[in-house]
């Protein structure tokens, strides 16, 4: 298990950010809080590619089921996705950085066991976080993440329901309390013609047909 750091999510300190960011360069993982829920990170890299099959290992649950990744800022979508259709810009401007994933292509660089097996797509998530932000610039990157549960059980929105071996299994830890959503976000699936909510989080479905002026 990595040092348990007490971090401010809203106005985290240079020198925490720093040594996660330092962490995920060197292929860690990095327990930390978002918006929504506690999640495990890792660096979406060209250069480092144990990470994310190790995501995979700790929640205990097959490849093939594509892994989120995190973004910094709206204009990200070409962070791992392709070919992005319109309406899914319109989306990601509306609410991001906010509790809402896109789902779309997922691009050359996105290797294939990471990709959702049926069509080889990517969920994509601009959170609202100031500690996720500041962390995806200091690792130099976006980041794979998932959230920091065994597959198939409630994702934690307070530190103290994270199960302990997860916590073991982390080579950072950064305990900021309680997530400001508390629930998973909305996803939307953005492959085809017209978006596809496939889970409904705090933004609905109606939110989302309102802003693409359905």
């Amino acid at each position: 298990m990595g040092q348990v750091f007490h971090v401010d999510q809203s106005d985290p300190s240079d020198e925490i950010v720093n040594h996660a960011a330092s962490v995920l360069r060197g292929g860690g993982i990095v327990l930390l809080p978002t918006d929504t829920v506690y999640g495990l990170c890792c660096v979406l890299s060209d250069s480092v590619t144990t990470g994310a099959q190790e995501l995979f290992d700790i929640k205990r649950r097959e490849t093939g089921i594509s892994i989120p990744v995190l973004v910094s800022k709206p204009t990200d979508l070409y962070v791992g996705g392709k070919d992005i259709p319109d309406y899914a810009k319109k989306l990601a401007e509306t609410f991001w950085p906010g509790p809402l994933t896109i789902v779309v292509k997922a691009s050359d660089r996105v290797k294939p066991e990471f990709r959702k097996k049926e069509d080889g797509s990517i969920a994509l998530r601009c959170a609202d976080s100031e500690l996720v932000r500041k962390l995806i610039l200091a690792a130099g990157g976006a980041l794979f993440a998932t959230s920091a549960n065994t597959h198939q059980k409630p994702a934690p929105a307070r530190f103290e329901d994270i199960e302990q071996r997860i916590i073991d299994a982390a080579d950072c830890v950064l305990n900021g309390g309680d997530c400001a959503e508390g629930i998973s976000s909305t996803i939307v699936v953005c492959t085809g013609d017209a978006p596809q909510v496939t889970r409904e989080g705090s933004i609905t479905e109606a939110q989302i047909k309102e802003a693409l002026g359905a």
